[in-house]
């Protein structure tokens, strides 16, 4: 065992995961991370402590990524424990303590139209074919389904059905996958841009994309929101919000300010609402209940109650 790189440990570790029915995307790009840094520093096929300690006080100002490179690194080292590397050092538990989560943005309908408006005048550019039309796209699916920018960035064009107006959502968090059903208006929607961008890209795998066909960076989403977002508001003092992310908040807010105005029953709502988002638990959909002030005096007594009632289901291919 011996013999073995830390490289190649990283890879059956991978690999591992993979099989087991986790996409690992994610986590493969923060643990080539480390395996760069503590290849350029020690022979070590494992981690070790002070390696570790080192890496992770380089991402002290990044306190999101250091939360999840901790997360990682601590499930290879027990991985590589459990194959008989017993010099793995694992991470002690609260190393890294989880961040807290900023207020999410909520839209106006004057600043959702000024947006999109900005995207549909997007004029094409050499340098990337297609992003006058992959772009507006994108963007509105994010928008009208609440969806993840992994879940829309990662689509692959096999999983849309516009014809029978669903999506299937494959492997988003951990193996779970989910199917979730679209309007007819965004399917037609849906379905011309498919041709549109199928001249370009013929046999497409990904749904949207990248200028070389392949998948869209979240680089790519994050920076093409703000910098169409500031074309549409170049005086906004934009820090850290919005983000692209907050179109999801956004969905799930508009969605629980409907229902309060409609008089709709929130128990009967709400399971349908979790699903649709694909929050593992009933807590990930109560959280923006404290944004709705309708319905937050109910917010603690339906909680326990719902975990109880709502199973755990997905859809599987």
């Amino acid at each position: 065992m011996d013999s073995r790189t830390l490289r190649e440990n990283a890879t059956e570790f991978i690999n591992y995961k993979r099989s087991i029915g986790y996409a690992y995307e994610a986590q493969e790009y923060l643990l080539n991370r480390y395996v760069q840094f503590a290849g350029a520093r020690t022979s070590s096929p494992v981690p070790v402590k002070d390696t570790t300690d080192g890496f992770l006080s380089s991402l002290t100002g990044s306190p999101g990524t250091l939360y999840q490179m901790a997360a990682v690194l601590r499930e290879f080292s027990r991985y590589l424990l459990a194959r008989e590397f017993k010099e793995s050092y694992v991470i002690p538990p609260k190393t890294a303590s989880q961040p807290t989560a900023e207020n999410p943005y909520f839209f106006t309908e004057k600043e959702v139209d000024a947006f999109f408006e900005k995207l549909d005048a997007i004029k094409p550019n050499s340098s990337f074919r297609g992003r006058e039309i992959v772009l507006p796209a994108l963007f509105r699916l994010l928008y009208c389904c609440g969806l993840r920018c992994k879940e829309v960035r990662t689509l692959l064009r096999v999983n849309v059905h516009t014809q029978d107006h669903y999506i299937d959502v494959i492997q988003s968090k951990g193996p779970k996958s989910r199917r979730i059903f679209i309007s007819h208006e965004l399917a037609g929607y849906l379905a011309d841009y498919d041709v549109r961008i199928g001249i370009l890209f013929p046999g497409r795998e990904y749904y949207f994309p990248s200028s070389t066909g392949g998948c869209c960076s979240s680089l790519f989403v994050s920076s093409n929101f703000r910098r169409f977002w500031l074309e549409a508001f170049p005086d906004f003092e934009m820090a850290t919000r919005p983000r692209a992310y907050d179109f999801r908040h956004h969905f799930a807010w508009s969605n629980l300010n409907r229902w309060a105005a409609e008089g709709l029953d929130l128990n009967v709502m709400l399971p349908y609402l979790m699903r649709y988002m694909g929050h593992q638990s009933v807590s990930g959909t109560l959280y923006y209940f404290h944004f709705v002030p309708e319905f937050f005096p109910t917010y603690k007594s339906m909680t326990d109650a719902l975990e109880d009632v709502i199973p755990e289901v997905s859809y599987e291919e």
